[in-house]
């Protein structure tokens, strides 16, 4: 007897703002291209991340969505969204499982057809590889031509510029053996990488990009805050994928 596949599910969090319909949006869009289920929770102060982690993991979620209002607009009378950026960092952080990050915006017509791969030193590019060739996947499955653009920074250092260079060749080979199309294009960044992929992303009209969140906290994020808040509360409103830094590689079954 054929054993029957457990339906996946794409759990949505979500308020009574604009980022909380947005989320709505992105959560049904999300099931549809991975053949999923969606459930949405209203958020209230009774919420404990912890419980929802464990729900998730027995209702075989693969991906929550939530949406943080723009923090630059903070208006009498308007409605923000449940999670801030700072709540919504600390929730993602515990997280075993992917968060998408949306801000106010709804999806675009041509939804994630465009995914933004920022690439640099950090030794997770395998996982993030593997999220962002699902897009395409999945996309070609209802033959929908979607791509991923890798971007990477240009560092001076030899030894770094190694590192980057490995993740790379590591990329390519992972794409080219999963047949997806992509291209890889160098950057002259400003600002890292992550932080890049999101202008990147306004100028080429992508529907998400994808980071590895900081697993440690140095000096510079007690001072100035991690990295992620400016990404993550981007007033573009570009959707974000987050990922956490696992010991055991997530495949998503197809």
């Amino acid at each position: 007897m054929k054993e029957e596949v457990k339906k996946t599910k794409i759990l949505v969090l979500s308020d009574h703002s604009l980022a909380g319909t947005a989320a709505r949006e992105h959560g049904q869009l999300m099931a549809q291209l991975f053949q999923s289920e969606m459930e949405v929770i209203m958020m209230d102060k009774r919420f404990l991340p912890e419980q929802l982690y464990i729900y998730a993991e027995a209702q075989n979620v693969i991906l929550f969505v939530m949406g943080i209002s723009d923090p630059t607009k903070r208006i009498k009378g308007r409605v923000q969204s449940f999670f801030t950026v700072k709540k919504g960092i600390y929730f993602i952080r515990g997280s075993r499982i992917p968060v998408l990050v949306v801000g106010e915006a709804l999806p675009l017509p041509t939804g994630y057809q465009k995914v933004i791969l920022p690439v640099d030193v950090d030794r997770q590019a395998k996982e993030k590889a593997m999220w962002a060739s699902y897009f395409v996947r999945f996309y070609k499955k209802q033959d929908i031509k979607a791509e991923i653009r890798v971007i990477h920074t240009q560092h001076k250092e030899e030894v770094t510029q190694k590192k980057v260079d490995n993740n790379l060749s590591f990329i390519e080979k992972l794409f080219m053996n999963l047949e997806v199309d992509y291209t890889i294009e160098p950057q002259q960044a400003s600002m890292h990488i992550d932080q890049e992929s999101v202008s990147y992303a306004m100028r080429e009209g992508a529907g998400v990009t994808l980071i590895i969140m900081t697993r440690f906290f140095g000096l510079i994020d007690w001072l100035f805050g991690p990295k992620e808040s400016k990404i993550i509360g981007n007033s573009e409103g570009v959707p974000v994928l987050c990922l956490n830094e696992r010991d055991d590689l997530f495949v998503l079954c197809q």
